[in-house]
């Protein structure tokens, strides 16, 4: 006779004060699965006949690793947005939208002017190459203004007698920043200077709190609080902003 195994179920186990949420499915395998979507939610796979108190023991085992990726997710910056390159188009620059303006020089270039971004070049670009040379502009400007932003957030940490970490600008398809402990190295997206100098601040403060508490556990979110206290109010416009 063919064997019926249960339906998948809602379940959750506490860790460190966080309620994990997550559906359990059990199945004809040996080890147990676990999976978190770009949504957040989390799905654990079993091996049948296994008990429900072992089940929520392996997951409070992997709930760093849960927890940590659930975060990535909610940090992460828009999967290559569409844009456009075309005159009068708008992008984005330190929270402001500015549209492409194009003119005749004699080197390619951008420069921001008038509340326009002038994109120069001795002949017509194709999209392609405006983007290429937007995004190079970009990166120049982000050294000089997250270098600012770290000039105003690191002094939050004087108490803890850290070494500043280095800052390093690079190109993210996921994240916002990122932060490697072991290395004492930050990266920051490129794509982080469209945002608002507050925004930036605030994934320069989380990623610098990684320091600190390498995960997403309730002490980091204390401590990420203690230290900017209306950080909620700067990641909701920072997801908020257009692509």
């Amino acid at each position: 006779m063919p064997r019926f195994l249960p339906a998948p179920q809602p379940a959750f186990v506490t860790f460190d004060n966080q309620r994990i949420d997550y559906t359990l499915a059990f199945r004809s395998r040996r080890t147990i699965g676990f999976a978190v979507r770009p949504d957040g939610t989390v799905r654990v796979t079993a091996p049948a006949g296994v008990p429900l108190s072992w089940v929520q023991q392996q997951v409070l085992k992997k709930a760093d690793w849960i927890l940590k990726h659930q975060e990535a997710f909610r940090q992460r910056a828009p999967l290559q947005p569409t844009r456009h390159y075309e005159a009068g188009a708008l992008h984005y620059f330190l929270g402001e939208a500015y549209p492409l303006v194009f003119i005749e020089t004699a080197k390619p270039g951008v420069r921001l002017a008038a509340g326009q971004l002038h994109i120069g070049s001795p002949a017509p670009l194709a999209p392609e190459a405006v983007a290429a040379l937007l995004h190079q502009w970009y990166a120049r400007e982000a050294v000089a203004h997250f270098a600012a932003a770290f000039a105003r957030i690191w002094p939050r940490f004087a108490e803890f007698q850290l070494p500043p970490p280095a800052l390093l600008v690079r190109s993210m398809r996921t994240r916002w920043g990122s932060c490697t402990p072991s290395t004492n190295r930050i990266r920051l997206s490129v794509d982080l200077i469209r945002a608002s100098p507050d925004c930036i601040d605030y994934v320069l403060l989380h990623e610098c709190c990684h320091l600190l508490v390498p995960d997403h556990s309730a002490r980091f979110y204390v401590l990420q609080t203690r230290l900017m206290p209306d950080w909620e109010r700067w990641k909701t416009e920072l997801n908020g902003l257009p692509k």
